[in-house]
């Protein structure tokens, strides 16, 4: 199972501010940006790319919405067996996280 989070610009300024320094790549990610995103999706597969198909072509056969979510796209992350990816321009990006770190995503009003 994959979980996605998408940052949640509607918390303001700060929040939109790293949606757009994402929208490129993962080059520019740092972990402060972690507190504005938000799970918004459970995706019932292990495969990577498979997930990132589906919650594109908006199937909900395997996909289980928690409410507002766009179609995944660069600067998104997804979550699997307790590791990080951040899908890049091409592909993913792994995010070596803290536990720290980790207990920040999600946290996002």
């Amino acid at each position: 199972m994959i979980t996605i989070y998408q940052i949640n610009t509607q918390i303001g300024q700060n929040a939109i501010d790293a949606k757009l320094k994402l929208m490129f790549g993962s080059e520019d990610f740092t972990p402060d940006m972690l507190q504005y995103f938000v799970s918004v999706a459970k995706v019932h597969t292990n495969d990577l790319e498979e997930a990132f198909e589906a919650t594109n072509i908006q199937t909900d056969t395997v996909v289980e919405r928690f409410g507002k979510m766009h179609s995944t796209s660069v600067g998104d992350i997804f979550s699997k067996d307790g590791r990080f990816y951040m899908v890049d321009n091409f592909g993913f990006e792994e995010l070596r996280l803290f536990n720290d770190e980790i207990e920040k995503i999600g946290m996002a009003a």
